[in-house]
């Protein structure tokens, strides 16, 4: 019967593909299925006049439930079944009415309308066929992309996943956009094949869109898994860096350094993590690992420390005396807590409000960081019963040193990381009556890394303004 809807079940989505355009030339409207389980999710939405499955699916070997077993449990009226038979099965001789050859068509054709004639009276009280939603766990996105791709359905598949949503968008099975979080294109289409928990919702139709993927939906998919586990396997390799906090490390020429190589130490000018970078730059996940792995190796990045890292400011038997100086530090008419601030270059400054955020009960500021160099608070530490102190960064560019005296007034005290803008920084702490305490007095050469002297330097910075030494 042409137009006879049939749900094509099997494991293997190659072998999916190539019977369904065989039954396609004949008339017959084909849905695939990986498996038992995307069988039952699409057949919930559709109705079905047979349902045609692989015998690994029908009659499973390890024990587990049927392709027909499971449908019942999710349907009131379960389809009649044909059994897929390949040539070499010695049961295929016995041509059952519910057995068929895999490679015998006409056979196969002859069966689905003779079953279809026998169900046709309970057909129009089927609601009509439409999309059904899946979870990735049951049907992995490669495999939804290839079926849809072999249905030649228009349409957007949106993907949710607890790492965000993302859409894929395809014509005629072809895939032709994708977007997934902040991330576009092929690299959103493998970053959510990647991904093995959430749903996955096709919406027919033929979405206003502008190409910007040109290659078929099987070669994507490919190549997307390839990726994929490339870069699993270079994250195994990559142990720690894939945890700790990054910072490029200056030496060598970049003449040498691949351009992903390139973009990655440009992009650690600042501290960051690994999946920060993934997420940022726009090369395929593997290429950025390898190149994180590479220039490990050469030297080039610097680990600051684990992500989990927390640092405690001080001992419990000195938090009383380091809440009792914050307290004493703020600027009587000012509003907000005692602000200590800390001068340096924009580059020096980033790695130091890493280390601050390393500190214990240290949270970052609700407000993100400016993307101009002026005053900013980097950290606001709490102490206990109400008490809490701002860690403020004050970027050494001196085209912005009018701006100085307005962030420094009310200060406790003025921290200077390095030489940069002497003059300039000790005229505006001169107008505004606040002190200077250099780093380097205390350290020599200060590791702005280390949260241990980070947190000494804080609590030095607190008792110079309280004995006022500064």
């Amino acid at each position: 019967m042409p137009g006879s809807r049939v749900l094509l079940v099997d494991h293997d989505v190659d072998a999916l593909a190539q019977l369904a355009a065989k039954l396609r030339e004949r008339g017959v409207r084909v849905s695939l299925a990986n498996g038992s389980q995307m069988a039952c999710e699409r057949a919930r939405s559709g109705g079905y006049d047979v349902v045609l499955a692989a015998r690994a699916v029908a009659e499973p070997e390890d024990g587990a439930m049927g392709v027909i077993d499971a449908l019942s449990v999710e349907l009131p009226q379960v389809p009649p079944l044909l059994v897929l038979h390949e040539n070499d099965d010695a049961d295929d001789v016995v041509n059952g009415d519910s057995r068929v050859r895999r490679d015998d068509i006409d056979r196969i054709v002859l069966r689905i309308e003779q079953l279809s004639t026998a169900s046709s009276g309970s057909r129009a009280a089927r609601a009509s066929l439409a999309p059904s939603a899946h979870t990735l766990e049951n049907a992995p996105l490669a495999d939804l992309l290839v079926v849809l791709s072999t249905e030649r359905r228009s349409g957007t598949l949106t993907v949710t996943t607890p790492k965000g949503s993302g859409e894929v968008r395809l014509v005629e099975g072809d895939i032709a956009d994708a977007v997934y979080v902040r991330l576009e294109g092929k690299k959103a289409i493998t970053r959510m094949l990647g991904e093995r928990d959430g749903t996955a919702t096709f919406a027919p139709g033929a979405p206003a869109i502008m190409r910007r993927i040109h290659e078929t939906t099987r070669t994507l998919v490919t190549e997307a898994r390839a990726l994929v586990d490339r870069a699993a396997a270079v994250r195994a390799q990559a142990g720690e860096l894939t945890t700790s906090t990054l910072l490029a490390v200056d030496g060598g020429g970049v003449d040498s350094l691949s351009e992903v190589d390139q973009h990655v130490l440009s992009r650690l000018r600042v501290p960051a993590m690994v999946d920060d970078l993934l997420d940022e730059l726009p090369h395929a996940d593997v290429a950025i690992l390898e190149s994180i792995v590479r220039l490990d190796a050469r030297g080039r990045v610097k680990r600051l420390g684990h992500a989990s890292l927390r640092v405690q400011l001080c001992g419990p038997d000195q938090l009383h005396l380091l809440r009792a100086s914050a307290a004493r530090a703020k600027a009587a008419g000012f509003a907000g807590p005692a602000r200590l601030v800390f001068a340096a270059t924009p580059s020096k400054l980033a790695v130091f409000g890493h280390t601050v955020l390393s500190l214990a009960d240290a949270f970052a500021p609700p407000e993100p960081t400016p993307s101009v160099p002026v005053p900013y608070v980097l950290a606001t530490i709490r102490l206990g019963d109400g008490v809490e102190l701002d860690v403020v960064a004050l970027p050494l560019v001196p085209v912005y040193a009018p701006l100085w005296p307005m962030a420094l007034a009310g200060a406790a005290i003025l921290v200077r990381l390095d030489e940069a803008a002497a003059q300039s920084l000790e005229e505006a702490c001169s107008s505004v009556a606040v002190p200077i305490l250099d780093a380097r007095a205390i350290f020599g050469a200060l590791e702005e890394s280390s949260a241990v002297q980070v947190a000494s330097l804080i609590k030095t910075a607190l008792d110079a303004e309280g004995a006022g030494l500064a």
